[in-house]
């Protein structure tokens, strides 16, 4: 896992009033590695949406920034416009003092745009999963690594590189089965992955 500290695992966050339980869980990543292992490819927290890390939850993680994806966490890949629920997101994380910023691999017009409609930074084709497009990240946050999550669709790009640049990592259920070929074949692998959890355990989910 993360060399030369331990690893954190993320509390379960109060349930709300009317809800069954709680709505983030702590993943099945555990033990200090140094090197990469398929504990890598492990999320720290997963949950249906973004609608669900709230501004309480951040603060229970001790998060101070966020780093977000665009397409098929804010929004479908094929989507041309933002649903009107994520741009209240927005605003609430604005309000609770959290700076965000957009962290993707998308096209810079695209990106751009929609950063532009709500306010934040944004870095295209940033070049996730590779530590590089993180340190870029945080610096324009100015937030510790420890002290700043990555929200995100995909395991091989936001939960792999999230990890091994120290971050918290956040995986959202995706939003479309993705516009080509090799993201929905990728989708699969991930489904495999998550169904096996640690040594076959499901992950949560």
């Amino acid at each position: 896992m993360r060399a030369g500290r331990p690893t954190r695992q993320p509390p379960v966050a109060r349930p709300k009033p009317g809800n069954s339980g709680p709505i983030v869980k702590p993943s099945a990543r555990g033990r200090l590695e140094a090197c990469y292992t398929s504990q890598m490819l492990r999320p720290d927290v997963r949950v249906a949406s973004v609608h669900q890390i709230t501004a309480e939850v951040l603060r229970d993680l001790g998060i101070e920034g966020v780093m977000v994806d665009l397409d098929d966490t804010l929004m479908a890949a094929a989507q041309d416009s933002l649903d009107p629920a994520v741009e209240r997101w927005f605003r609430e994380l604005h309000r609770a003092g959290f700076p965000v910023l957009i962290l993707s691999n998308g096209e810079p017009l695209r990106v751009a745009a929609v950063a532009s409609s709500l306010g934040v930074e944004a870095l295209a084709l940033s070049g996730k999963p590779f530590a590089p497009a993180f340190r870029r990240a945080l610096r324009h946050l100015g937030t510790r690594a420890a002290a700043t999550a990555m929200i995100g669709d995909q395991l091989f790009t936001d939960v792999l590189g999230a990890n091994l640049a120290g971050l918290v990592s956040i995986l959202v259920d995706p939003l479309s089965p993705g516009k080509l070929p090799h993201t929905r074949m990728v989708r699969h692998l991930e489904r495999m992955i998550l169904r096996g959890g640690e040594r076959g355990r499901p992950v949560h989910r």
